[in-house]
């Protein structure tokens, strides 16, 4: 009968340590879109409402999209940083290099990523981690692939 637990208890211990390995990403180090952040997101209509009627010296848009489809659109008077998705260390260092130029001033940021989603969520918790207010930063709902307003000139550019 001992030999019968010891044997389950060594398949259920080899199975926990299967799944502990399994969950751990980017080398065992937690990703940085699971944190626990109250992620402030901001719908496209709104968005296109503080396109339309906003000073774009008032706020500040980053788009991380790679390069090209950052040429292929993205929204007006953002600043490309293209570092999507955010998930290696040379990605997180081209945010943390252009951190600076978010840091200052109370003007709320805007984040663009392909898809709205892991990519922002990852760019504000290094935004934060270097000393951005929280409370100033938005992930743009549905991200550049789904913006809805790209037949509008006014709100959509391409290179």
């Amino acid at each position: 009968m001992k030999k019968r637990i010891s044997g389950l208890l060594v398949i259920v211990l080899a199975l926990f340590a299967v799944v502990l390995a399994g969950c751990q990403k980017n080398g065992g180090k937690e990703d940085r879109a699971e944190a626990d952040i109250d992620w402030q997101m901001i719908a496209p209509k709104k968005m296109k409402t503080v396109l339309e009627q906003d000073d774009p010296a008032d706020y500040q848009i980053i788009d991380i999209q790679p390069k090209a489809d950052y040429k292929k659109g993205h929204l007006p008077h953002s600043i490309s940083v293209p570092a999507y998705p955010v998930d290696t260390e040379e990605l997180e260092k081209l945010v943390v290099d252009n951190a600076d130029q978010f840091k200052e001033g109370e003007n709320l940021i805007y984040v663009v990523c392909p898809g709205g989603g892991s990519g922002a969520k990852r760019t504000i918790s290094l935004l934060i981690d270097e000393g951005v207010d929280k409370s100033r930063l938005f992930i743009v709902e549905n991200g550049a692939k789904k913006w809805p307003y790209k037949d509008d000139k006014k709100l959509w550019v391409t290179d």
